[in-house]
């Protein structure tokens, strides 16, 4: 942690502990990332962007990818700092007054500089540390990514040095002056809901791997935790 990922409001959620942050990261199917776009060199105002994509973590550092195309890829390589985000919501508080609902989460931020993954055999093994990670066993089960299929994508790295984690567990925190009131207060749990695979037509009624039929997310799951 550092001086601008430290918790400033609510300090008493923050969380330092190196494992718990990477439960989150490995947890969690979505980053949501955010830069500074455009200004004078990109010929338009200076502006924020935030993205949603997969992502992966190995050890301390955190790989993303996505298309060469992509404007917020193309202006991270070039040494913008990056603000990534990985929220799991597990559940809603609700109170006996609007002001103190609110909601149950685990949240990590990484900030820093992402570099671009050049080397041919760690961009391969990244974008397989992707794949594993969004299913794990999948890498094994298809055919290994093609030479034009790894050119045509970019990898970029962000060392998690500096990120922080919050988290609110327990229920609603009601005013006591409301205690007598005539409301439903407790809380509403929320995870992830896995249905029955869907087979494509070419793949018709071919028994279903065990990979895809036992996916699941959550602790204590498999999700491509490996280090």
């Amino acid at each position: 942690m550092t001086e601008r990922t430290e918790l400033r409001r609510i300090p008493d959620r923050s969380v330092t502990d190196r494992d718990a942050i990477h439960a989150v990261l490995d947890e969690g199917l979505l980053a949501h990332v955010g830069l500074i776009a455009g200004g004078p060199a990109g010929g338009d105002a200076a502006h924020p962007v935030v993205i949603p994509m997969l992502y992966a973590r190995d050890g301390e550092r955190l790989y993303l990818h996505g298309s060469p195309a992509s404007r917020l890829l193309r202006t991270a390589k070039k040494g913008a700092e990056v603000c990534v985000t990985v929220t799991l919501l597990d559940a809603l508080v609700l109170a006996r007054s609007g002001l103190h609902h609110s909601m149950n989460y685990r949240s990590v931020v990484v900030m820093g500089t992402a570099v671009e993954v050049t080397d041919a055999d760690e961009k391969v093994a990244a974008l397989d540390r992707i794949v594993d990670h969004t299913i794990p066993g999948r890498v094994a089960a298809v055919r290994p990514a093609r030479e034009s299929e790894v050119r045509a994508t970019t990898v970029l790295v962000l060392p998690l040095d500096e990120c922080s984690m919050k988290v609110r567990t327990g229920p609603p925190i009601d005013d006591d002056e409301d205690m007598d009131e005539d409301a439903w207060a407790g809380l509403i749990p929320i995870g992830v809901a896995v249905g029955e695979p869907v087979p494509d037509d070419d793949t018709g009624d071919d028994p279903v791997p065990d990979h895809v039929a036992d996916w699941a997310r959550g602790p204590g799951r498999a999700n491509g935790r490996a280090v």
